[in-house]
């Protein structure tokens, strides 16, 4: 969310099942800009985290107002309206004001410690070295998760020159951007969202968003079909879909091929590579960041 002006944020605690119909009821009187984060609770698994979303408990719904030049906010007033909207009194809702910078800090640079640098487009920090630039939508894929920069300080060493890649789980795509930074000829980025607007955004921020293409959907189901063979596949997702995905990735992956895995954590990485090892890939090198996994196989012939 990006605004520019002065936020005024008005904070409501109430029970999960009753926020929804409050936004609705708000929305009538023309307060749109309104949200609530849904309370999950994430726990360990065999495959890596799952979550659930959690029911009977309470929520901090936020609506806030915006000061522009054309249009001004009495918080007095403001809170006042939202109390009888929502029949609470006017010491339920909290208030805060929000300098804009304050609202939406930029994502910091991200050093990647061989020369390149990740460098999201608010930042007006000036690096020295070769920048990725991006605009970052989401923690996978954003370039703060650790499984993104470990693949990308895989990716940003080698000379792709010419080299046809796939990226299944492209999301933000800065992985099919590294690789058309360092010279690939053609790049696949695959997601089961729509993520061509943002790939392709991305890569145009790069300069190459002609070396890019993207498709949306399962490469496990009918409902996409990806033509050929390549040099090199990037794959940073969990570790059961890595395991499904095995007879894929070997029908689409060149003989001598690179595959970079990752999105696997310590308790599970040795069982899905164990797979790929069984099919003739060696492991040329494993990182780890915390729980983390990533690994550069190459396929060899048994």
């Amino acid at each position: 969310m990006r605004m520019n002006g002065m936020l005024h944020e008005f904070t409501i605690t109430m029970l999960l099942k009753k926020a929804d119909e409050a936004i609705e009821k708000l929305n009538q009187y023309g307060f749109y800009n309104t949200y609530y984060d849904q309370p999950i609770e994430q726990f360990a698994e065999e495959n890596g985290y799952g979550f659930v979303e959690l029911k009977d408990v309470d929520v901090e719904l936020k609506v806030i107002l915006e000061k522009t030049n054309v249009f001004s906010v009495d918080s007095k007033k403001a809170r006042e309206e939202l109390a009888a909207i929502l029949e609470v009194g006017t010491e339920d809702i909290q208030y805060k004001f929000i300098e804009t910078q304050d609202w939406q800090q930029p994502f910091p640079v991200i050093d990647l410690g061989n020369g390149w640098f990740i460098k999201p487009t608010l930042t007006q920090e000036k690096v020295e070295g070769r920048v990725i630039h991006f605009e970052p939508p989401r923690a996978f894929g954003s370039g703060l998760h650790g499984t993104t920069q470990d693949c990308l300080r895989f990716i940003l060493k080698e000379d792709l020159q010419g080299k046809r890649v796939l990226d299944l789980g492209a999301g933000a795509g800065l992985l099919s951007i590294g690789a058309a930074l360092v010279g690939a000829e053609q790049v696949m980025s695959v997601d089961v969202e729509d993520v061509k607007a943002e790939v392709l955004y991305n890569a145009g921020l790069n300069k190459v968003e002609n070396n890019i293409s993207v498709l949306q959907g399962n490469v496990l189901l009918p409902d996409i079909q990806i033509e050929g063979v390549f040099d090199w596949i990037f794959v940073n997702i969990a570790a059961k879909e890595i395991e499904q995905l095995l007879p894929f990735l070997n029908s689409h992956l060149l003989m001598d091929g690179k595959l970079l895995l990752s999105g696997m954590v310590d308790w599970n990485y040795k069982e899905t590579l164990l797979l790929y090892k069984e099919k003739g890939y060696v492991a040329e090198k494993i990182v780890h960041s915390e729980e983390w996994v990533t690994a550069l196989l190459t396929k060899k012939r048994i």
